[in-house]
């Protein structure tokens, strides 16, 4: 590297107030409309998560797109010295882009309306911010790039929604009505219960 490179600075957007554990399905609703999840109470335990923020209302209206999500965070890292108007690089990265074209960076980039910059999309699982960085990073410390914009968001909530899960939900009630259908399910291979499983 030419340049050594520092991180001058951080910012973050969360949308509206904190949803609670117990709120949790007040907002992705129930399962087939009535069924209250099995497994939250084992996951949640596990994972420690007391609180999370979700980009719609209770009744299921988004008030945020990822791309608009990531640029509040970006509009965020203005301060005495740092102006939107001196980045020349954005890197975005997601695992849950709004849609395929034009892409995740593209979308925060218009949403930002700032000049043209160069804008760069990564994807995929956890560690698509983190690939976001390190190419800001390589970009300043080659002496590309002046100020490099690096943003991670997400937006899971509208595809956990109950409404997604009805074959699920059909599943339960056959499962409450004909108990033996879980038993018939373990004897037919490993690999489809792990299918079901990962259904369930």
């Amino acid at each position: 590297m030419a340049r050594t490179v520092y991180i001058n600075h951080f910012s973050k957007f969360l949308p509206g107030d904190v949803v609670t554990n117990d709120e949790m399905e007040d907002f992705l609703g129930y399962i087939g409309g009535e069924f209250r999840s099995r497994s939250k109470s084992i996951i949640l335990r596990n994972n420690k998560i007391q609180g999370r923020y979700y980009a719609m209302t209770r009744d299921g209206q988004d008030t945020h797109t990822n791309a608009q999500l990531a640029a509040e965070a970006v509009r965020n890292l203005e301060y005495e010295h740092f102006r939107l108007d001196q980045m020349d690089l954005l890197t975005c990265g997601t695992t849950t882009p709004d849609q395929l074209l034009p892409s995740h960076a593209s979308m925060v980039h218009g949403d930002l309306g700032i000049k043209p910059v160069e804008s760069i999309s990564f994807a995929g699982s956890c560690c698509s911010a983190v690939n976001g960085l390190k190419y800001a990073w390589m970009a300043v410390g080659a002496g590309l790039s002046e100020h490099a914009v690096a943003v991670g968001s997400e937006k899971l909530s509208h595809w956990m929604q109950a409404r997604n899960f009805h074959e699920e939900s059909e599943k339960l009630k056959q499962l409450e009505e004909r108990p033996i259908l879980a038993f018939e399910k373990i004897s037919c291979g490993g690999c489809s219960l792990m299918v079901q499983l990962l259904h369930c």
